[in-house]
């Protein structure tokens, strides 16, 4: 009877090769619980904008995209862009300015904001590109805003 014993180099590839297999289920698994749709996106705006403008009352032109996935730096996320023109801390309007909001699992996460100073990063001119040719729609709701 011959026993063949398996090479440890053999070995140690089978089990890299699995848990590869496992980790890309994973990615899988953890990347569906992010990417959700985020159904009350134009709500988490409103607040975010409410939040992130310094003056957020008289907002005008306002516009978003419908959320969809977009691919942000090496990530995909559900992502809208939005465009408005509000006032600075004096109470003049600075012009319109687009922003990409990013949802994950569902909720808004964050504002990337490719117009501030030093912004020239790719993950920036990948958001001016997408949201300077992305396809808007009226945005009212962020246009009556208070205090």
């Amino acid at each position: 009877m011959i026993l063949v014993r398996p090479i440890p180099a053999l070995l140690v590839a089978l089990s890299a090769l699995a848990a590869c297999g496992e980790d890309t289920e994973l990615r899988a698994v953890r990347e569906a619980r992010l990417n959700v749709y985020p159904d009350h996106y134009k709500a988490d705006l409103a607040a975010a904008v409410h939040s992130y403008a310094a003056d957020p009352t008289n907002i005008r032109d306002a516009y978003v995209t419908d959320p969809a996935i977009r691919k942000i730096g090496v990530q995909n996320r559900y992502a809208a862009c939005v465009r408005f023109n509000a006032k600075n801390s004096d109470g003049r309007y600075t012009g319109s300015r687009d922003l990409m909001a990013i949802f994950v699992a569902g909720r808004f996460d964050q504002f990337v904001d490719p117009s501030l100073p030093g912004s020239q990063s790719p993950v920036a001119i990948q958001v001016k590109e997408q949201c300077g040719r992305a396809d808007y729609n009226r945005f009212p709701e962020l246009e009556t805003l208070k205090r």
